[in-house]
């Protein structure tokens, strides 16, 4: 096999320092601030799920900023964060991810049944636009509602966002970023979505969709285990490639998360099902081996070595990967180069 990155088997915890008597909840998701610092989405209370004697006052607000070394700076975020509309929570009730744009916004998802709005907040957590509308789920064909939306690209000079849509629907959908207006949308192969079978159509979720270095647009079928490729063109996009990682995965799918290290060469898939990172050459849109979120492949010891779904990742300017890992924080994956 051609050289490819490649990283250090021994995952670290990343150390994170919320002021004294709090604590985050389950790491769901993490961007960066253009100054650098580390936004976190995480929460204690999974919709459905039976935590027990928890104290709510014991954890921190839902969004929280730290230091690159780890120290606390704010945190805002909950459902009193924005308004109610007609008595419906805009805040979503189980936390998706967090996107941080090149502007500093920060823009807000959810994955619950009814968590169908995007929200876009300024870095202290000021509402500047809702797109969507919670428990209001739109279908394939809309163009102002959504299904269930989980990540966006936000192209800040042409005042475009792009939004995996989702959990219900089977789309990309894109809307002018100042005024909400609709601006194009497609399925998979960049055909409408409403018109492609579920053999052919993306399955649930969409799980994200992301610009490369290239300027071209990468879409994650979790389900389906594949990421496409797309170049934008007069109101819509025209399909170049289709990649397929791990094919024949269960449960949740393979292609969860997506990022571009320096250079232009390569792609990152994060794989929460198989706990790995793959790397894809994008010369020739082929995987080229994995690495894997486990600090070890055999041992003596007695003690658990998963990290729970591996949900997002984001890249560091070192090369190092931040894993958010649902049930055990975050941890890093220590970049050792190309070989």
């Amino acid at each position: 096999m051609p050289p490819r990155p490649r990283f250090s088997p021994h995952v670290e915890q990343v150390e994170l320092k919320p002021p004294p008597g709090k604590k985050l909840g389950g790491m769901i998701a993490a961007d960066f601030a253009p100054n650098g610092d580390l936004l976190v989405l995480h929460q204690y209370n999974p919709p459905g799920v039976d935590i027990g004697d928890v104290n709510p006052d014991d954890f921190l607000p839902d969004v929280a900023r730290f230091r690159p070394d780890g120290t606390f700076v704010d945190a805002w975020g909950g459902p009193d964060q924005v308004p109610a509309v007609d008595g419906v929570p805009q805040w979503p009730a189980g936390r998706e991810g967090i996107e941080c744009d090149a502007e500093g916004n920060v823009w807000i998802f959810g994955y619950s049944k009814g968590d169908d709005a995007v929200l876009k907040l300024s870095e202290s957590g000021e509402l500047l636009m809702r797109l969507g509308e919670r428990e209001r789920p739109g279908n394939d064909n809309d163009t102002a509602l959504l299904g269930g939306p989980t990540s966006c690209y936000h192209d800040v000079e042409n005042r475009e966002v792009f939004i995996s849509d989702g959990y219900g629907n089977h789309r990309v959908i894109a809307f002018n970023s100042d005024t909400g207006e609709f601006t194009r949308m497609w399925g998979a192969y960049g055909k409408k979505p409403s018109e492609l079978s579920p053999e052919e159509g993306y399955g649930n979720p969409v799980h994200k969709v992301a610009v490369g270095p290239n300027g071209l647009l990468y879409v994650c079928d979790r389900l389906k285990c594949r990421v496409q490729e797309f170049e934008r063109i007069p109101g819509g996009v025209k399909f170049l490639r289709e990649v397929t990682i791990a094919p024949g995965t269960e449960n949740w799918g393979s292609a969860f998360d997506l990022a571009f290290p320096e250079g232009g060469k390569y792609m990152y898939v994060c794989d929460g099902s198989n706990i790995r990172i793959w790397v894809v050459d994008l010369d020739t849109f082929t995987v080229l081996g994995w690495s894997t979120a486990y600090d070890a492949t055999e041992g003596d010891d007695n003690v658990p070595r998963h990290f729970s779904l591996v949900h997002r990742f984001r890249l560091e300017a070192s090369g190092d990967i931040l894993l958010c890992c649902t049930t055990h924080g975050l941890k890093r994956l220590k970049y050792t180069g190309i070989h």
